[in-house]
């Protein structure tokens, strides 16, 4: 039989302490990659087939139980099919997936230059964290808030 002794016991266990709503600087880990979204992976054909640019984050924060979350986003790409779309609000799902994207790369700091924009690892710039329900869970847990209160720059 296999044994593990602990530290401490394990009725000492913490629960999960939630960020709080609200502005969290935020810095990039790896630069954002292009990937193929759960759609495409099942069928390349589906009407929701498409490609992500994944962006992995972690929090910067004086309080060290603060500091050091991670997160991801998936800001979806702009496909041909988005140009023929429109979203809620009258605006062309090619242009709000880009727009989405254009807010995050300049609230980071990266460039941004006719069709093109960049951005490095280590840009820092602040996201709006919400805490929700996991759907598929049904714990509370912290995501961060994309379609509404989307970025703002580190000294903001």
């Amino acid at each position: 039989m296999a044994e593990l002794e602990f530290g401490k016991s394990v009725d000492e266990i913490e629960a999960p302490v939630l960020l709080p709503e609200g502005w969290r600087m935020m810095e990039l880990t790896d630069e954002p990659k292009v990937e193929p979204n759960a759609a495409f992976k099942e069928d390349p054909n589906a009407e929701k087939a498409g490609h992500n640019w994944v962006v992995r984050l972690v929090t910067k924060d004086d309080d060290p139980a603060y500091s050091g979350r991670r997160f991801t986003l998936w800001l979806g790409v702009p496909k041909p099919a988005d140009a023929e779309k429109y979203t809620q609000d009258g605006q062309k799902v090619y242009d709000a997936k880009m727009q989405r994207i254009v807010d995050f790369v300049e609230a980071f700091g990266g460039h941004i230059g006719g069709s093109k924009v960049s951005i490095a690892k280590g840009a820092r710039g602040q996201c709006y964290v919400l805490q929700g329900i996991n759907k598929g869970t049904g714990e509370v847990e912290n995501s961060i808030d994309i379609f509404n209160a989307r970025f703002k720059p580190a000294g903001e």
